[in-house]
């Protein structure tokens, strides 16, 4: 396999100290994703990343392929799970024929993806008719500690006149297309948790986002800098730990 770089090579040693679920949402993921079906399912999981969510199809021996743009995530992934299918691709160009798949998931993709339609028609390409795509993200409270820091870092980022991706949407427009040629839409929560959350931390993993680390290394510093008084002032001490409900929603589209 020929390696390619990508924007998330530098994130992956440290995505999952950040970014892992807790135990147990991974498999609740597939456990809802599988509810009602008896039959052995061929999975497409793009984005598979590091495989926080596809480890748990890997060890039950499920159908599975994970593909990714970055090979340093798949590495991550192989290191804990040797026995994944696991392939480095861009999710607009699949090496895979049409209708090959019965699922294809899309967790945490779409509000990353720069050109969502061209993804979405090669995801209907290659998922089979009377298929299923599984759109997946995290939520948190609109007024959490995370939710707040990600809109005022936005705003920092426009005042710069630094050009910035709208990722929620990005996803609202991604879903709308996908409903309208599906035959069926349905959302399920698969799992939900208590997270402690401080502006510290979110201060040190955002260093860590893909899109954002790309930035130039004085504009990532003012930002942050800007985004540390702001929080600061407006959440007191950056250690101080608030609990938020989070949880891990699925949007299944029939078609």
């Amino acid at each position: 396999m020929t390696e390619t770089t990508s924007t998330f090579d530098a994130t992956a040693p440290s995505f999952d100290q950040y970014r892992a679920l807790p135990p147990g949402v991974p498999e609740a993921i597939r456990t809802a994703i599988f509810r009602g079906v008896h039959q052995q399912m061929r999975v497409l999981d793009l984005g598979a990343g590091t495989g926080r969510i596809g480890k748990p199809f890997v060890a039950a021996n499920d159908a599975y392929v994970g593909l990714d743009s970055s090979w340093a995530m798949l590495r991550e992934f192989l290191a804990s799970s040797p026995a994944a299918c696991l392939l480095q691709s861009d999710g607009q160009q699949l090496p895979f024929a049409d209708g090959a798949f019965d699922v294809v998931m899309l967790m945490q993709v779409l509000s990353g993806a720069q050109d969502w339609k061209a993804l979405l028609l090669e995801v209907r390409r290659v998922l089979r008719p009377g298929g299923v795509v599984v759109e997946g993200h995290t939520t948190t409270p609109p007024a959490g500690v995370d939710a707040q820091l990600k809109r005022r870092l936005s705003e920092i980022l426009r005042e710069m006149g630094v050009a910035w991706h709208e990722p929620q949407k990005a996803r609202r427009e991604s879903l709308a297309w996908l409903e309208v040629s599906a035959g069926h839409r349905s959302q399920v929560r698969a799992a939900s948790w208590i997270a402690e959350r401080t502006p510290q931390e979110f201060l040190v993993r955002h260093r860590t986002g893909a899109r954002f680390a790309a930035l130039p290394a004085a504009v990532q510093e003012e930002a942050l800098q800007k985004l540390s008084v702001w929080a600061e002032a407006t959440f007191g001490p950056l250690d101080k730990p608030y609990s938020e409900e989070h949880a891990f929603e699925l949007e299944i589209f029939e078609f």
